[in-house]
């Protein structure tokens, strides 16, 4: 179901989209990690942002 209210979007793109995934174990961190939570390793990603249709 589609989300048509703009600020609900916002809300729901920064929960889903705005995070930094663990290299080593791959779990999600917030943004102002700078260290992983679960393994402790400093090697961190951005999340892939990209939006559209899978192929």
């Amino acid at each position: 179901m589609p989300i048509t209210d703009p600020e609900k979007k916002r809300i729901a793109q920064g929960a889903r989209l705005h995070m930094k995934i663990c290299l080593n174990c791959g779990v999600r961190n917030s943004m102002a990690a700078t260290r992983c939570r679960k393994c402790r390793t400093q090697y961190l990603r951005l999340k892939n942002r990209t939006l559209g249709a899978k192929k």
